[in-house]
């Protein structure tokens, strides 16, 4: 089977067989992006495509009408509801919440015994507060390392950012809007450890820490080492999933 990751700024693809990861893929939404995982896929044994997606509608419809092309309709989107596999989503609206997030959160409930904060840190920066029941507290949206606020809100173009959620809240968000953070008098490498540790009451005093992302290196040098990179946290949360 192939699972697919498709973020806001990179396409990330692996290929599973006989149980086992046999081989995966990278690529950025430049020009041939499609033309490139199709090279990448010739001659792979794979008949199913299991995925998950935060891109824009533009480049969404491209993608499924090239997977309606290779895997007809063995094709399963996993997208984020209410509860699944023992997590309970926080959101207001549980379906608003990003995919990507929600196949952290399915993938971190089974790898620690105790709470857990999970930090994506790609284009956008995302936090996620996950307790051992399962319950999802909500979290914190900001922008990445590398990310100008005018590229940040084109990636977020669907949210008003002069909704008064994104400038009143001081709790873990449970909507996109009272999850964004801009802090205008801070960088992100402030307002990170600021937001866990403001947090921090809401969890238990031994809360592991898992870091994802293109900048998961960056986020460790903030938490220390015994914040754990999972560079693979999305696809574990999907084949999980696919697994059910």
């Amino acid at each position: 089977m192939i699972l697919l990751d498709c973020g806001n700024s990179h396409l990330k693809a692996q290929l599973w067989e006989a149980g086992r990861l046999q081989a995966s893929f990278v690529g950025s939404y430049h020009s041939a992006w499609r033309q490139r995982l199709e090279h990448w896929m010739q001659g792979l044994p794979a008949t199913h495509c299991y995925f998950a997606s935060v891109l824009d509608v533009t480049r969404q419809a491209e993608l499924d009408q090239w997977l309606a092309r290779r895997f007809a309709t063995a094709v399963t989107r996993f997208v984020s509801i209410a509860s699944a596999l023992g997590v309970t989503n926080g959101y207001q609206q549980p379906e608003r919440l990003g995919d990507d997030r929600w196949m952290t959160l399915i993938a971190a409930r089974e790898m620690v015994t105790g709470d857990c904060v999970i930090i994506d840190a790609g284009s956008a920066i995302t936090l996620d507060l996950l307790r051992v029941d399962g319950r999802h507290l909500g979290g914190a949206i900001l922008p990445g390392f590398n990310t100008s606020l005018e590229h940040f809100k084109q990636i977020f173009e669907y949210i008003d950012f002069n909704h008064p959620a994104i400038a009143e809240t001081r709790q873990p968000g449970c909507s996109t809007e009272a999850a964004i953070h801009i802090d205008y008098a801070q960088t992100v490498s402030e307002t990170l450890p600021e937001l866990v540790n403001r947090w921090s009451h809401e969890l238990d005093d031994d809360t592991s820490i898992l870091l994802a992302g293109g900048d998961a290196g960056r986020v460790q040098r903030l938490f220390g080492p015994s914040a754990r990179i999972i560079p693979d946290l999305v696809f574990r949360g999907i084949h999980r999933l696919s697994q059910q």
